[in-house]
């Protein structure tokens, strides 16, 4: 069974254990870094997550170990852009506690609280896990694989679960999706997508905006595999096609409009039916509705087209930028 190597890969961590009681903390403990547009983040996090599941499914009763990975997951807590609560505290708060019966690490578990505002919203310093690896199914076992980013592990489980599913519906289509994109298969999402709309253009009940959405879906998978001619093409047809008019006032409409920025932008000598489309929708939507993206790839389109539009759009979108940062 698959979900055997994903303990095997756990009970490697048992040589980061015994390097961190050796003194050695170089691959657990808070290690800052910037992470491009994300801003403050932790080198070392998952690494801090692997071993605690570790002491977790290990049952590794060490309270000066737990101790130290709880503090230095704090800092990560309380420093991080991102804010979050994550696996990794929530596993320390389990295992801290064991050793809390004179409220030792009352002080520890009320800063986990005040962290950030994630925690202070959701975090339970009385939170429990289940520390018996067999009781998770494979399919809890792709996602541990995921968050401990064991991509070998990760793909066998992947395709362990596939045969097993007697019945594809769409949840289990949107779950492989998922781990395709995770797993750098995006090729096979394409089949996937396509049954996903034919399905829901073949359903009696289906609604516009299902159906729109539907499409949504199988452009952006296009323009996300660089395929611009077949995203033009979908990108046509729900113009042609779809009654777009009754999700006008829906963020699905403008969805739809930045994938129709975005084709064009990539795709401009033969897009120009589209973005005298998309040009004419946008000025149809109130500068009180539009937002970031919308106008940056609206932009990027118009200047594929040399169209003089886009300065307008540019000031626009200059205008928006002053507002938003008030």
């Amino acid at each position: 069974m698959g979900t055997e190597r994903l303990r095997t890969k756990i009970e490697e961590q048992q040589a980061v254990y015994q390097a961190l009681k050796a003194g050695d903390s170089g691959t657990v403990c808070y290690k800052e870094f910037q992470n491009g547009e994300w801003g403050t983040d932790d080198q070392n996090y998952t690494n801090r997550l692997r071993l605690a599941y570790y002491l977790l499914y290990c049952h590794i009763e060490d309270e000066e170990a737990v101790a130290f990975l709880f503090g230095e997951e704090l800092k990560d807590r309380e420093r991080n852009s991102f804010q979050g609560i994550g696996s990794t505290l929530e596993i320390l708060t389990h295992l801290i506690r064991k050793y809390n019966g004179d409220g030792k690490y009352a002080g520890l578990l009320e800063r986990a609280k005040n962290a950030n505002f994630d925690c202070a919203c959701g975090y339970d310093p009385d939170g429990q896990m289940e520390d018996d690896f067999g009781e998770n199914s494979l399919l809890d076992c792709i996602y541990l694989c995921r968050e401990m980013k064991y991509w070998d592990v990760m793909g066998s489980l992947v395709d362990e679960w596939k045969e097993n599913i007697a019945e594809w519906t769409d949840p289990n289509r949107r779950a492989l999706i998922d781990f395709n994109t995770f797993l750098g298969r995006d090729a096979e999402n394409e089949r996937l997508y396509q049954e996903q709309l034919a399905e829901v253009l073949s359903a009696e009940n289906s609604s516009m905006r299902d159906i729109i959405s539907g499409y949504k879906n199988m452009i952006r998978h296009y323009i996300y595999t660089c395929d611009h001619e077949k995203a033009l093409c979908l990108c046509e047809k729900v113009i042609e096609t779809t009654d777009y008019g009754q999700i006008r006032t829906l963020r699905l409409f403008k969805d739809i409009l930045e994938a129709c920025f975005e084709v064009t932008a990539n795709h401009s000598k033969a897009a120009a039916g589209l973005w005298k489309w998309a040009k004419a929708e946008l000025q149809k939507v109130p500068q009180s509705s539009r937002y970031g993206n919308l106008y940056t790839k609206g932009i990027a389109a118009a200047k594929a087209m040399d169209d003089p539009y886009g300065k307008q759009l540019e000031q626009e979108y200059e205008g928006f930028l002053t507002r938003f940062r008030r």
